[in-house]
């Protein structure tokens, strides 16, 4: 799966379910999961910035923030649950500071743990210590526990501490949108554009989020005209893109459908998903893809007598499908955008490389040559898969393997019929049956197999997907 973060991290995405390759509703161990809604409301799925300007992973040095940094990146779950809380209980003999405590409140939000996160926390706030991050990550955490109200006092709080913070206008915003105070909310959001009118990084930030939630808003109110002056201003502040406001718009039939989501989007949003994913997909989403790809490999004729191959894992993730199918891998190289994917990738052991890059590029650079590709849910996010094709004919050997999968479309829509692919109602691509066989027509592959399985659920809805295996001729 793949991943985007252009030069700014997922700090301050607005996600949304609808929009996400993955369900927004946190996983995080059987304590905090049974507490937490199926269905996350999508205003609540906020991700401030990071305290005191401290961000994970900036520093090599032995502060708390960065070796806890370290423990994710190293995919150990508990040890770095375990170390911010020995850091909050150190905290008065060693005097920890209100902002380091928030910045590891954030990334055990990132965990999906918002009630560990938010047990760091009120004791500062109960002290009277917090400032107006402490209590913006404190509401964030409140929020995904379901607990709205405690969340907005605590943001109104906030905004008594520093009324002109553009952070804390925006989750405020967000937690009124959560509480259906949505003329509040938009006030929020259009304060947040009077306030940040420089030409500054976190003001150009702030205008860009403001303008993307007010889209957001403004569509759930059937406002198309509105959200789509919203989604771009939004994206003439973002050349990048990182919120996919390209996808908004033409779902509102505002501008043409892009062929694929940017690459600033899918890597900040998987960034800020590495931390919980395996859990929260093989858990709360029954995802099994990995496994399903594997199978569908072994069921054809000469893919495991011929192996083991020389693979390359299009969209690694965090490693699932390396360790799906690393019994028939001489070795295996792993590609993803999003660093913290590539991170835990490499914290697997699944893996002889691991490459932080865009696939064509590194498909290009690596030039194989390779026995077996694997796409496990990457091709969601590609919509025209002709250059993917086209390098993989140069890079895979012939009688190579190319083992992936897809959202299926049934072809119906005008944008089906007309391009092959279309964006579903998740704004994740689906391809049709047709357009997947031509392709490999073209460039030289042979459909092997291509059947229809569910990958995983989403709303608790089966998720139709195709896996493919094909081999090149």
């Amino acid at each position: 799966m793949q991943g985007p973060d252009g030069d700014n991290p997922p700090a301050l995405l607005f996600w949304r379910k609808k929009m996400s390759p993955i369900s927004d509703d946190p996983q995080g161990g059987e304590a905090s999961a049974a507490a937490l809604p199926d269905d996350i409301p999508p205003s609540l799925t906020v991700n401030p910035p990071f305290t005191d300007h401290a961000r994970p992973g900036e520093t090599e040095g032995s502060d708390p923030l960065s070796a806890m940094e370290r423990l994710i990146a190293a995919g150990d779950r508990a040890g770095a649950i375990a170390h911010a809380e020995s850091i909050a209980a150190a905290r008065n003999e060693e005097g920890w500071s209100a902002g380091l405590l928030s910045s590891l409140a954030h990334c055990l939000i990132d965990l999906g743990e918002p009630a560990r996160a938010s047990s760091l926390l009120e004791p500062v706030m109960a002290a009277g210590q917090a400032n107006a991050r402490a209590l913006t990550v404190l509401a964030r955490a409140m929020s995904l526990e379901g607990r709205h109200q405690e969340a907005l006092a605590a943001l109104n709080e906030a905004s008594f501490l520093d009324g002109r913070s553009a952070e804390v206008l925006l989750a405020l915003g967000a937690a009124r949108m959560a509480a259906e105070d949505t003329a509040r909310a938009i006030g929020d959001f259009e304060r947040v554009l009077r306030i940040a009118t420089d030409e500054t990084e976190s003001d150009t930030h702030a205008r860009t989020e403001a303008h993307f939630r007010l889209g957001e808003t403004w569509a759930s109110l059937d406002e198309p005209e509105r959200a789509a002056r919203h989604y771009r201003a939004s994206q003439a502040e973002d050349a990048a893109d990182r919120r996919g406001a390209a996808i908004r718009l033409a779902e509102l039939e505002a501008q043409p459908a892009p062929v694929k989501a940017s690459a600033a989007y899918v890597r900040a949003l998987f960034d800020g998903y590495a931390p919980r994913y395996d859990g929260h997909m093989t858990g709360t989403l029954a995802y099994r893809g990995p496994e399903l790809l594997a199978a569908a490999a072994e069921a054809a004729e000469g893919f495991s007598s011929g192996g083991p191959h020389d693979a390359i894992d299009l969209g690694c993730g965090t490693g699932l499908s390396g360790a799906a199918f690393q019994r028939h891998c001489a070795a295996l190289t792993g590609v993803d955008l999003s660093p913290r994917m590539c991170a835990a990738a490499e914290a697997s052991g699944f893996y002889t490389k691991v490459i932080a890059g865009e696939l064509i590029a590194t498909l290009e650079s690596e030039r194989g040559p390779f026995g077996l590709a694997i796409a496990c849910d990457t091709v969601i996010y590609l919509g025209d898969l002709d250059p993917l094709f086209a390098a993989l004919e140069k890079v895979l050997l012939p009688q190579g393997w190319f083992v992936f999968s897809t959202e299926k479309s049934d072809g119906a829509s005008e944008e089906a019929m007309s391009r092959g692919f279309e964006i579903g109602p998740t704004r994740r691509f689906r391809h049709t049956e047709t357009y997947l066989r031509g392709l490999g027509e073209v460039h030289g592959f042979g459909v092997v197999s291509l059947g229809t399985e569910v990958l995983r659920t989403e709303k608790r809805q089966p998720v139709e997907s195709f896996v493919c295996v094909m081999r090149r001729r």
